[in-house]
């Protein structure tokens, strides 16, 4: 159950403008002609948006300056969470965190990470935060999540016949006013059978790619239950953008139209670590396709494995 009055009452996203085809992107990644059909023919993937010169830092800086301009008062703001896939994403001794949050001169925020659930960790930085402020009682103050890293290597680039991560940012203002997107429900659930990630073996490998749909399915249906909400109330499901292979089955699964999934931003961005959820939604709100008082599931995979959902009402 989600804190009382929990909402995201504001979300940003960034994506540099650098973009690269994903033929341009083969040979560091070594992938033959065969595997580029696969990703562009199969999986759905096209180009992603890389800028080598953009450090971690200011990636995820952009969206969340933003955020933080726009506030009368930025210390209402008690706490910076930055939830990231990738464990390492800077050099050891240097807390990306904490930098943000001196960079946008939040010296009162309790600045931490949140990485533990891989690219589900965005929704469950939201989730997080809400039971923070529950604690805390202070009707005004907010939490910033932000997410958003970079591919430093082949190796957190590519996810074997499955995806490639482009570079995308994004920030979140969490609060329990209910304006903005209330947080109707959020689910999870980890299977610590596949706690290896990209270092499963051929047969626990294989096992999971069978189970994957079938569970994602069940967590989306879950995140409704709580909502007390089926799928012919969503307007939408807000997907993270690992590949359109994947999302055919979950669709077949639900029984629900393809067309209620937005995948649009799986051939221009591919897969952005933990920000695709943020910057699907954003994205929709900006093209006017979001519906005042409608219901929207986001959801996330984190390698290892988590399935995540969270059901939103866009308040208009």
């Amino acid at each position: 159950m989600v804190a009382a009055g929990l909402a995201i009452e504001a979300m940003t996203a960034f994506v540099p403008e650098p973009v690269s085809s994903i033929e341009a992107v083969a040979p560091r990644l070594r992938l033959g002609r065969a595997k580029v059909k696969l990703f562009r023919k199969v999986h759905g993937l096209d180009r992603l948006h890389l800028d080598p010169d953009l450090s971690v830092l200011d990636l995820v800086t952009t969206p969340a300056a933003r955020l933080v301009a726009d506030l009368a008062d930025p210390d209402r703001i008690t706490h910076v969470v930055y939830a990231h896939t990738i464990q390492d994403v800077a050099p050891a001794g240097f807390d990306i965190a904490t930098a943000l949050a001196a960079r946008l001169g939040l010296h009162r925020a309790n600045a931490f990470a949140l990485t533990q659930q891989n690219c589900a960790s965005g929704l469950a930085a939201v989730d997080v935060c809400g039971e923070l402020l529950a604690a805390a009682d202070d009707p005004d103050a907010l939490a910033l999540v932000v997410t958003g890293e970079k591919a430093f290597s082949p190796m957190a680039q590519l996810i074997e016949n499955t995806t490639i991560m482009g570079d995308a940012s994004a920030a979140c203002l969490v609060g329990r006013s209910g304006a903005g997107e209330r947080v109707l429900s959020y689910h999870s659930r980890t299977d610590g059978r596949y706690a290896d990630g990209i270092r499963l073996d051929a047969r626990l490998n294989g096992q999971f790619g069978l189970e994957y749909a079938a569970r994602l399915a069940e967590t989306i249906r879950a995140a409704l239950a709580q909502a007390g909400l089926t799928l012919a109330d969503v307007e939408l499901v807000v997907p993270h953008n690992v590949n359109v292979s994947s999302w055919r089955k979950v669709v077949e699964l639900l029984g629900t139209d393809p067309a209620t999934v937005f995948l649009d931003n799986v051939a221009e961005y591919g897969h952005c670590y933990c920000s695709d959820p943020f910057l699907n939604y954003t994205q929709l709100r900006d093209r006017g396709r979001l519906t005042a008082g409608g219901h929207y599931v986001c959801t996330a995979l984190g390698l290892g494995a988590t399935y995540a959902a969270m059901v939103l009402r866009h308040e208009g």
